[in-house]
């Protein structure tokens, strides 16, 4: 049985931990991680190719600065992994119907915070639209919304990209190490013991486990759902009407839909799509997570009357993403109320890699006691079963 000692110790590589690591490790800290897997984790939420990076966030005003300053973090990551993996590619919303319909509430509001704080979002009717980007269907879709500022990361390659800066910090990173048992002594934590039968030894640890933070920590089940959501690669016939400056990530409805999408990626040329909703609630391990037939004609339907062309093109992926739900859709950081020394950092509710470059520094403070200016929404808190997500991109149902 082999031990170590670090000042903090993070359970789980994703998005959270390495943030977390990354930021603990500038702040003069040791610090050592674990993760039951290779980073990145093939069946975590922080992997796969791409991931939305925007500050569109409807009427949510701290989500909205809290996205522009990770875009500035995003952009000085590019700059530290020597690497552009954030691809400002822009943010197309697509509205069926006029933005001020009542029926485009996420479409209407994002503008409506973008031009407040001194953005230029355009409107485009449909004529523009066809100018712009001329794969997108205007009989579907007579008005759009492109703000500039977003577009994606390839988010599995920043994990890679990410773990391997902390390492040159000085992170130590202990992969397939499965965290089991919280080392307790006199009402703090003192470490912890893996499957594997390793001992991690700390002055502090931070639960970023992701779906399996609820399974560590139970008395955290009753505010968490771990939901399943579609997502597909689609291998088009003719690549370049869905590169990008011809497409851009787009949102198809999404205040109704929940669909979204991404240009032709760069190094695997495929187009992805997912649907940002409901999804299913399923087991991390138990389940098998595959996408379901009617899912499939699903995108494919919205395909239709989207981008036209690419809805018979072959599909040559597909995966379950994980999200880590809490009740009320937001994040949960915090140092647990009862056991001493021990943070907790989860919740990403769909929320959590475009924020990325703000969560460590977040994390950070709140593991070493501090304050931080946006923490207070993400305090341990009690959720009534009934409490509803509000996020007016999530379709409901």
């Amino acid at each position: 049985m082999t031990a170590h000692q670090y000042d903090f110790l993070i359970i789980g590589g994703g998005i959270f931990g390495l943030s977390a690591a990354i930021e603990l490790a500038n702040r003069q800290h040791t610090v050592g991680l674990l993760n039951p897997d290779s980073i990145p984790h093939h069946l975590a939420a922080s992997t796969d190719i791409s991931k939305i990076i925007r500050m569109d966030y409807g009427s949510d005003e701290e989500y909205f600065r809290m996205a522009e300053a990770a875009i500035a973090g995003w952009e000085k990551w590019n700059d530290t992994l020597g690497e552009s993996l954030y691809h400002e590619t822009g943010f197309l919303l697509l509205c069926k119907e006029p933005l001020e319909s009542g029926r485009q509430a996420f479409e209407y509001q994002s503008y409506r915070m973008l031009r407040s704080k001194g953005y230029t979002p355009e409107r485009w009717d449909a004529r523009q639209l066809q100018q712009q980007m001329p794969v997108i269907d205007t009989a579907t879709y007579p008005e759009a919304v492109y703000s500039k500022r977003a577009g994606f990361a390839e988010s599995g390659l920043v994990l890679e990209k990410l773990a391997s800066y902390a390492r040159s910090l000085g992170v130590g990173i202990h992969e397939h190490q499965t965290a089991v048992t919280l080392l307790k002594e006199s009402g703090k934590v003192t470490g912890i013991k893996t499957r594997e039968g390793a001992v991690f030894h700390a002055g502090q640890v931070i639960v970023a486990a992701g779906a399996h933070t609820p399974f560590l920590l139970p008395e955290l089940s009753p505010y968490i759902r771990i939901t399943g959501h579609p997502v597909f690669w689609l291998k088009p016939a003719n690549p370049q009407p869905y590169t990008y400056p011809h497409l851009g990530v787009f949102a198809a409805d999404i205040s109704n839909s929940g669909w979204y999408g991404f240009p032709l990626h760069p190094k695997h040329g495929v187009v992805k799509v997912a649907r940002h909703a409901d999804g299913l609630i399923i087991h991390p391990d138990e389940d098998d997570r595959q996408v379901q037939p009617e899912e499939i004609a699903d995108m494919r339907a919205m395909l239709r009357q989207t981008l036209p062309d690419l809805a018979t093109a072959p599909l040559v992926y597909t995966r379950r993403c994980l999200y880590t739900d809490t009740l009320d859709g937001h994040f949960w950081i915090d140092r647990h109320p009862e056991i001493g020394n021990l943070c907790v950092a989860t919740g990403g509710s769909g929320h959590a890699f475009k924020m990325g470059p703000v969560l460590g520094p977040m994390i950070a403070d709140v593991a070493e006691g501090k304050q931080h200016q946006w923490s207070d929404r993400y305090k341990w808190r009690h959720l009534d079963r009934d409490t509803q997500q509000q996020e007016e991109a999530r379709r409901k149902g």
